[in-house]
């Protein structure tokens, strides 16, 4: 059950602190990132976005957030479910974030998949609408 599960315990606290900080505690966040995270976005690289593509250190994934703070603002942020099997935790949830330079706004489902081990995220994928998001930062 994932309630007894201590990587969903975690996910839990960050994750409401995340919404309640509105996205100002990405050092929380980072603290459960090994040093060697993979950290994926369902951006590929090719956008015009620090955020997007691949970051593949706790430092890449601190620059991550800080153009994520930088360049966008967020509107609210609901992680409704969690689901776990072991090691991994599938976090499924709502948020919405206005874009600082174009004012577009961007309401999307966002899943998140983290694989732990000893206590360290070791790998996170997220996911949400990445039209919405292009069309946000006006590559589309």
């Amino acid at each position: 059950m994932a309630r007894n599960n201590p990587n969903v315990a975690a996910l839990e606290q960050v994750y409401a602190r995340w919404s309640e900080t509105k996205g100002g505690c990405a050092d929380e966040v980072l603290a459960l990132f090994d040093e060697r995270v993979e950290m994926r976005s369902v951006l590929g690289g090719e956008l015009p976005s620090e955020i997007a593509g691949s970051h593949l250190s706790r430092d890449q994934a601190a620059g991550y957030f800080a153009a994520l703070g930088r360049d966008w603002e967020m509107i609210y942020f609901d992680a409704y479910q969690f689901v776990a099997d072991g090691d991994d935790v599938v976090m499924i949830g709502r948020c919405a974030w206005r874009n600082r330079e174009t004012g577009v706004e961007v309401d999307t489902p966002k899943v998140d998949i983290w694989h732990f081990e000893n206590g360290r995220a070791t790998r996170f994928f997220e996911l949400f609408d990445s039209l919405a998001f292009a069309r946000a930062v006006g590559a589309v």
